[in-house]
């Protein structure tokens, strides 16, 4: 049960009046940002999907100059996630990092779920000050299975 709602307070908003809308859930209005057709197309999506923890919905952010990284992605939040690319490893899943808030960010694998919709495979946040190790040590990732030991110790 993902409907769109409007959402006049989403960070992503006050810079572009069209990103004022999310996804009523359960749990309350998630994912602030979206324009209508970004909600409406992963309200219908995530319209059955009960487990929305780690989700993440594609936007299209033309103002956003990343040097070729991407898609972006918004959060439960509405933080911006940028996949930075394929991870050199493991197959099927990207590297993604998230905005700094100050004190860290949050970086780890995310894999595209189809219909603009993408989900954290492994997520950890981490000090700003440790954030370049924990990316290098997930790169060196070479197993699925090594993720989760990852995420638990991201830089090491």
């Amino acid at each position: 049960m993902c409907r769109p709602v409007t959402a006049p307070d989403a960070p992503l908003g006050a810079g572009d009046l069209t990103r004022r809308w999310a996804l009523e859930t359960p749990a309350g209005p998630r994912f602030p940002g979206l324009t209508r057709p970004e909600a409406e197309g992963a309200g219908v999506r995530l319209r059955d999907v009960v487990d929305l923890s780690g989700v993440l919905v594609a936007v299209t952010l033309d103002a956003m100059l990343t040097d070729g990284a991407g898609p972006h992605l918004v959060d439960g939040d509405g933080r911006v996630v940028i996949v930075l690319g394929p991870h050199p490893v493991l197959t099927g899943v990207s590297v993604g990092m998230g905005p700094s808030d100050g004190d860290g960010r949050r970086v780890g694998v995310v894999a595209d779920e189809g219909g603009g919709v993408w989900r954290w495979r492994a997520v950890a946040d981490v000090p700003e000050s440790q954030a370049i190790a924990a990316l290098d040590r997930l790169a060196a990732v070479a197993r699925t299975a090594d993720l989760r030991a990852w995420a638990a110790s991201p830089a090491g």
